[in-house]
């Protein structure tokens, strides 16, 4: 049996996160002659439900899977894993805590595993299991973007935008691109809690 091994790619919106993992995979299939096996969240259909597609045009292949990982999820990936050597899966964040289990239980197969998934989320809190995947993972793979308010090329938060303005408190799972998301840098970066207190502000002194 092949040494299982997990890689984790990581980082804000827009820093080329699953173009990574494509390239990463295409070189596998490639060089390495490897089979590969990748999936995506259902409830992401931005870009189609059948594959994996980078915003510079690399693409992949993918099977579109529920975000909740039930116990027949779980089992079914796992015996389709026997047929490959690669399993990849794209937006991490968005699936429930078994994505944990299961990374695990994939590499203790002998797999070689490649998640791709936000840091954070719009409150600047580690986003659903990427903290967990992070703590586990034999390759941990740091991506940034360029804030879009100052052009920083070290931007690590992902900033959520409501009519123009940082957003205030909301859900966490909100799907959107470019009208929804910018990446920023710490500096320029507005949590949810300030960008209330400006608005707030901002209300009074219209007053």
């Amino acid at each position: 049996m092949e040494r299982g091994i997990i890689t984790v790619i990581t980082g804000p919106m827009f820093s080329e996160k699953s173009g990574e993992l494509i390239k990463r995979c295409q070189k596998l299939q490639q060089f390495g002659r490897k089979t590969v096996q990748a999936y995506k969240p259902a409830e992401d259909n931005r870009f189609g439900t059948e594959q994996i597609v980078s915003r510079i045009g690399y693409s992949l292949p993918a099977a579109s899977i529920p975000r909740e990982l039930t116990t027949a999820w779980m089992e079914r990936i796992t015996a389709d894993s026997e047929q490959v050597d690669v399993v990849a899966f794209d937006e991490a964040q968005f699936f429930s805590g078994q994505i944990v289990q299961l990374v695990q239980e994939l590499a203790y197969r002998g797999k070689q595993i490649i998640c791709d998934g936000l840091n954070m989320d719009y409150r600047g809190q580690p986003f659903g299991s990427m903290g967990s995947l992070m703590a586990i993972a034999d390759e941990i793979v740091r991506l940034t973007a360029y804030c879009a308010v100052c052009g920083d090329s070290h931007a690590s938060f992902t900033q959520r935008i409501v009519n123009g303005k940082p957003a205030e408190l909301g859900p966490v799972f909100l799907i959107g691109d470019t009208e929804s998301y910018e990446p920023r840098c710490r500096r320029c970066f507005v949590p949810p809690h300030k960008a209330a207190e400006t608005q707030a502000a901002a209300g009074k002194a219209a007053e």
